[in-house]
């Protein structure tokens, strides 16, 4: 492997990196702002029971689980960056497999990392037989 190849390796492998976290940040996580809150009427509750709030957390999936829009454009990126390098089948084939790589685990950190992000709390009132309540 000579040094332009192995230059052009790095600089593909940067370049596909960069092309993965653009590409999730242009997808965006809009999960969270689209929650919806239902609000629960409660009539007359019968004597015989008591009702409490209860704070529920839930975690929204990522728009993108399996991480296609990374994988893509680190492979489009890296298999550019392989062509300008080697100008041979085999350094685009390279490239665009590292890019591939490099730019899915990018999204799957990205991803990680802002799960705080797509976390929503919501009340919810239960009710059972007297004393069931939490202290």
């Amino acid at each position: 492997m000579n040094k332009s190849m192995l230059m052009g390796l790095v600089a593909g492998i940067g370049v596909a990196t960069a092309g993965g976290v653009l590409g999730f940040q242009y997808l965006g996580d809009k999960s969270a702002d689209e929650a919806v809150e239902a609000e629960v009427a409660s009539t007359a509750a019968k004597p015989a029971q008591e009702c409490w709030d209860v704070e529920v957390q839930t975690t929204a999936a990522p728009k993108d689980e399996h991480r296609i829009a990374g994988t893509a454009i680190g492979a489009v990126v890296g298999g550019a960056v392989g062509k300008d390098v080697g100008d041979r089948d085999i350094t685009t084939a390279a490239g665009a497999a590292a890019g591939a790589l490099i730019g899915r685990k990018v999204q799957e950190e990205y991803q990680e990392h802002n799960a705080d992000k797509r976390t929503t709390t919501t009340t919810e009132r239960r009710c059972g037989p007297p004393g069931s309540a939490p202290r």
